[in-house]
């Protein structure tokens, strides 16, 4: 709790950083310009073994997300309003399956390291992708955009973000729901010391029956770590306390899971590999009554335990195109469960943004 409150605090000052920066749009505004983005992705996950935690199934998929809108540049900063859709097509039942949500979003890129969403905006504006214990393979295949808010500062010594995510309106028959996000990390030349804090809320239905009770749900993982590179030879280790706080409010007690938490990668020239391994208390002690409308994660952290070794090969890395091969093992209590994916993402358009492909 007491790290949440510092995130939050910090976030609050550079909340208040931007909306000074702000002050000065009206003063010295330039002449707005196009511009554009598209980013297409494709997905060929199989899953193969023990479907304890989660259906061994075949994602298949295609997804396209065209943005357009305009742009200007005041006080050295650039600001930005876009909108669009994300098209999500699965391959092989027609249009049976298929989903199409907005994108509309504001854009602050300051020249201090300094920037900010507001709106229905990609995940690929996250400084890091956010780990597994937040989002699950499938949210990132299903899901492409943040609903809410972001705020971000990144230097040569480290990063922050932090963001909301409104996953949920309040109707009668859909329940409100939303995650409150921080993450960092501080580097001192190839030490690092950083972590992620999350407050998750479901709420209740506008006409919800006297058994649908309020959510909370808290995630914390300090960790500290060493990052190094050389010889075509790139890699990191982390090692921290991953622990959760959980309550149903129709029960008394709150929920308390703790446990070690170890993330080592290691990448060759087009070779990749990672491993995650969690040991503990369950993480998601509620996930067999609320599943991912709680818990967006890895339903694998409803284990005591939790091991994922990746295997990788990038196939194609351009400024445009990327394509990833790989395997993927995942061992929890009585669970066995095999991936085979083959990932492809490709980015065009005025942002010069990397095509990112979620490892």
């Amino acid at each position: 709790m007491n790290a949440m409150k510092k995130l939050m605090r910090g976030a609050a000052v550079m909340t208040a950083a931007l909306a000074a920066n702000l002050c000065t749009v009206a003063q010295e505004a330039a002449k707005p310009s196009f511009w554009w983005d598209v980013d297409f992705s494709t997905v060929f996950d199989n899953r193969e073994g023990d479907s304890k935690y989660t259906d061994t199934r075949t994602y298949f998929q295609t997804q396209l997300a065209p943005e357009i809108g305009a742009q200007f540049k005041s006080a050295g900063a650039t600001h930005r309003i876009a909108g669009g859709a994300v098209w999500t097509q699965p391959i092989g039942s027609e249009w049976d399956g298929h989903r199409i949500s907005p994108t509309l979003y504001y854009r602050y890129e300051g020249h201090r390291g300094l920037s900010a969403s507001i709106g229905m905006f990609g995940r690929n504006q996250l400084i890091r992708p956010l780990p597994n214990y937040i989002w699950s393979d499938s949210v990132y295949y299903c899901q492409r955009n943040i609903r809410g808010a972001m705020i971000q500062y990144q230097s040569d010594r480290g990063f922050f973000e932090a963001l909301l995510d409104w996953r949920g309106m309040q109707s009668r028959s859909r329940r409100e729901a939303f995650n409150i996000i921080a993450q960092g990390e501080w580097r001192h030349r190839s030490f690092t010391a950083g972590g992620l804090a999350m407050m998750n809320h479901l709420a209740r239905s506008a006409e919800a029956t006297d058994d649908q009770h309020v959510v909370d749900n808290f995630i914390v993982n300090p960790y500290v770590g060493y990052r190094g590179a050389g010889n075509n030879i790139a890699g990191h280790i982390h090692l921290g306390m991953l622990a959760s706080l959980s309550r149903d409010r129709g029960e008394s007690a709150w929920i308390e899971r703790a446990g070690l938490w170890l993330e080592g990668a290691v990448a060759w020239r087009w070779l990749e590999a990672k491993n995650t391994l969690y040991a503990g208390g369950k993480l998601f002690p509620l996930y067999s009554r609320y599943g991912s409308l709680l818990e967006q994660g890895e339903p694998y952290y409803a284990s005591k335990w939790y091991d994922r070794l990746s295997l990788a090969a990038n196939l194609v890395s351009t400024s445009r195109v990327a394509l990833k091969a790989s395997v993927d093992f995942n061992l929890a209590k009585n669970n066995f469960t095999f991936y085979q994916r083959l990932l492809l993402s490709v980015s065009l358009g005025s942002s010069g943004r990397r095509p990112r492909i979620v490892f």
